[in-house]
């Protein structure tokens, strides 16, 4: 991720799955974060993608 485009990639999919849990409702980021990295289904589920 040091070389190319990669940093750029990764911070646009931070900020999609941020502004995701933002329109989920969450406050808390971090905490969200926490909690739909447990359950890879939790996920999913936030994205509409059962």
């Amino acid at each position: 991720m040091r070389t190319g485009t990669g940093q750029q990639v990764m911070a646009a999919l931070r900020n999609a799955a941020i502004g995701a849990l933002r329109l989920a409702g969450a406050t808390n980021i971090a905490a969200a974060n926490r909690h739909h990295a447990r359950d890879s289904i939790r996920a999913l589920a936030l994205l509409g993608i059962n």
